[in-house]
C-alpha cells in the first residue's frame, strides 16, 4: 500500500474524528464500498465500532508505525482499545505517546481524561472535559466522559443532557451507545439488548452472561408488569434489630438482617458492598420461589463465578415493611459461605439507611422529597424500575454534614488515603471482614510482603495471591486508623465498573461506627461516639 495514500486517508479520518470523536456511518460505508482499501487507521475505527477491540488495537498500532508524524490520533484510539481490553499499562503508554506527538490535539486530551477516570483521578478528568467544552474544542467523547462523572456524582439530569449531546454527535461510538441505551425505557432497552446479543457484540464471556441475565429479567418484566417490588404497608420507616453472625465462637463475621421471603425466615448478611437480595438454594426451595433463568454469580475469589439463578418472590418482609412481587438471586447452598445469603443495602435506595452497629439496629426512613415534586412511595430496589433518573444531587439542610461519595451501580466509593500517597477510592464494604488494599495501591505508600498465613474466600472461591503491608496510616473522612493491611488484587471489580477500586473499608473497623447512607444522592455520614464502649 503506497505511503502517500496512507497519509491522505489518515488525514481525512483525523478531520472527521476530531469533529465527532467517531466516524459517521456514511463515512464507514463509503470506505467499505471504495475500491481503494481502507487505511489501517480507518480499519481500526471499523473494528472499534464492531467492538472487536483486539483487531482494532492491531490496526491502530500499524497506523501509528506507518504514520509517525500524524500518529497522535492513532495512539488515542489505541489507548481506548487497550482500556476495553483491560490493558491498563499499555493504555497509559499510548496516551503518553499521543500527548507527546500532539499535546494540543483535543482528542489526545480527551483520551488523557478517559485514562484519569479509569485511574479514579476524577477531578483531573473533570477539569479536562470542562475545559474542552468551554473552549468549544470538545468531541463527542468529551461529552460522554463528563456525563459519566456527573452520573457517578448523582447529577443525573445534567448527565442525561450531556449524554444526549454525545449521542447526537456520534451515535455509532459503542461506548456512547451503551451509555445512552441505559437511559431508554425498559422496552427500548430490551430491544437493544436483543439486537446486541444477536450481533454477538460483547467483549467477553462475562459480558455475554450479564447480557443474557438482563434480557431474561427485562422479558419477565414485560410479561409481568406488576413485578415492581411495591411496598404494601403504609409506614415509611422502620427500625429492626441486627443479629450478630459468627465465623466461630470467638470471631464475629458481621451483622445479619431478618428477611422473610414468602413467609420463610432468613438471616441475611447485611452487605454494603453487595447488590440486591441473594439467598441460598435451601431457603429458596422452602420459600417456593419462581425460577426465571440460570445465572452465574461472581464475587471475591479466583475460582470463577458460582452457579445460581434469578427468581421471583411474591412477598418480602423486613421489619414492619412489606413488599410484594420482588426479584431475588439464588446461589447454590454449597457456595453461600455457610450463610442464608446476603442483602445489599442498595435495595434501600429509596430510604435513608442508618446502620447503627453499636446498638445492633438498622433504621430506614424516607428521604426528604425533591423540592420540585411531592414525596413518592418507596420501593425495594431489587430490580431495575425502568425509569431514568432525571434529578441532580439534592442536599437538604439536615444532610449538610454528609460527605460525597461516588456511586458505581451498587458500590459507594469513598476517598481514602494510605500514609502520604494520593487519595484513592475505597469501597464501603460491611461484607468484607476488614480493611484491605490492592497491592498496586499499597506499593505507592509502603512495602508489600507475600502472605501465606491468611485465607480470603468469597462467592468465587479462594483468593490465591495474598500480600500484607507493615503498619500504615489509613485515613478517610475525619478518621485515622493505624493498622497492617491485607492486600490482594481487585482488578476484576475495577475493570467491571470502569474505575480503580484500591481497597475496602471493612467490617472490623466500620462496626465501631454508625453509618448513614443516602444512595439517591451518593451521600455518606460516618459517626463515632467516643463516650460509648467500643
Amino acid at each position: 500500500m503506497p505511503t502517500t495514500y496512507l497519509q491522505a486517508q489518515d488525514t481525512e479520518s483525523k478531520k472527521e474524528v476530531q469533529n465527532s470523536s467517531f466516524p459517521s456511518s456514511a463515512a464507514v460505508q463509503g470506505l467499505a464500498e471504495s475500491k481503494i482499501p481502507a487505511s489501517p487507521f480507518a480499519q481500526g475505527l471499523e473494528f472499534f465500532q464492531a467492538e472487536k477491540f483486539s483487531n482494532a488495537a492491531e490496526q491502530f498500532q500499524l497506523a501509528a508505525a506507518l504514520e509517525p508524524k500524524g500518529s497522535a490520533l492513532s495512539y488515542v484510539w489505541l489507548a481506548r482499545s487497550y482500556l476495553h481490553l483491560h490493558k491498563l499499562t499499555d493504555a497509559q503508554s499510548a496516551v503518553q505517546k499521543a500527548l507527546q506527538y500532539d499535546r494540543d490535539l483535543p482528542e489526545a486530551q480527551t483520551a488523557e481524561a478517559e485514562l484519569d477516570f479509569r485511574l479514579a483521578k476524577m477531578s483531573g478528568a473533570e477539569n479536562i472535559y470542562k475545559s474542552l467544552i468551554m473552549l468549544k474544542k470538545a468531541g463527542a467523547r468529551a461529552y460522554l466522559g463528563l456525563a459519566e462523572i456527573y452520573h457517578v456524582t448523582a447529577n443525573y439530569k445534567t448527565a442525561k443532557k450531556l449524554l444526549d449531546s454525545a449521542h447526537s454527535m456520534a451515535p455509532k461510538d459503542p461506548d456512547i451507545s451503551h451509555a445512552w441505551i441505559s437511559t431508554l425505557s425498559r422496552q427500548e432497552r430490551l430491544a437493544e439488548f436483543k439486537k446486541r446479543f444477536a450481533e454477538s457484540k460483547y467483549e467477553n464471556e462475562e459480558e455475554q452472561t450479564n447480557l443474557v441475565d438482563a434480557i431474561a429479567i427485562l422479558e419477565d418484566r414485560e410479561k409481568n408488569p406488576e413485578r415492581t417490588c411495591k411496598m404494601t404497608t403504609k409506614v415509611t420507616s422502620t427500625e429492626t434489630k441486627l443479629e450478630t453472625l459468627f465465623y466461630d465462637a470467638k470471631r464475629i463475621r458481621g451483622f445479619g438482617l431478618a428477611v422473610n421471603v414468602n413467609g420463610v425466615r432468613s438471616n441475611l448478611l447485611m452487605d454494603t458492598g453487595a447488590s440486591g437480595i441473594l439467598i441460598n438454594s435451601k431457603i429458596a426451595e422452602k420459600a417456593g420461589l419462581t425460577k426465571i433463568n440460570e445465572q452465574r454469580i461472581g464475587g471475591v475469589g479466583d475460582k470463577g463465578a458460582a452457579h445460581g439463578y434469578s427468581a421471583f418472590a411474591k412477598q418480602i418482609k423486613i421489619g414492619n415493611l412489606e413488599f410484594e412481587n420482588c426479584y431475588v438471586d439464588v446461589v447454590d447452598k454449597k457456595n453461600s459461605l455457610g450463610e442464608d445469603g446476603l442483602i445489599g443495602t442498595d435495595v434501600f435506595a429509596d430510604f435513608l439507611v442508618d446502620i447503627d452497629f453499636r446498638d445492633n439496629k438498622l433504621r430506614l426512613s424516607q428521604l426528604p422529597p425533591f423540592p420540585d415534586e411531592p414525596a413518592k412511595d418507596p420501593t425495594l430496589q431489587s430490580a431495575d424500575d425502568g425509569e431514568a433518573k432525571l434529578h441532580n444531587r439534592f442536599i437538604p439542610p439536615e444532610f449538610e454534614k454528609y460527605e460525597r461519595a461516588y456511586r458505581f451501580g451498587h458500590m459507594l466509593l469513598f476517598p481514602t488515603k494510605i500514609n502520604n500517597a494520593p487519595f484513592k477510592l475505597f469501597l464501603i464494604d460491611t461484607g468484607a471482614w476488614d480493611n484491605m488494599v490492592t497491592p498496586a495501591a499499597a506499593r505507592e505508600a509502603t512495602k508489600v510482603y507475600s502472605e501465606d498465613q491468611v485465607v480470603v474466600k468469597g462467592l468465587s472461591g479462594k483468593v490465591e495471591k495474598i500480600y500484607s503491608t507493615g503498619m500504615v496510616s489509613l485515613r478517610f473522612s475525619h478518621f485515622q486508623r493505624n493498622q497492617e493491611l491485607i492486600a490482594f488484587d481487585l482488578s476484576h471489580i475495577s475493570d467491571s465498573i470502569g474505575t480503580e477500586v484500591s481497597g475496602t473499608l471493612g467490617f472490623a473497623m466500620l462496626y465501631q461506627l454508625e453509618i448513614r447512607l443516602d444512595y439517591r444522592d451518593n451521600l455518606v455520614e460516618f459517626y463515632y461516639d467516643p463516650n460509648r464502649v467500643h
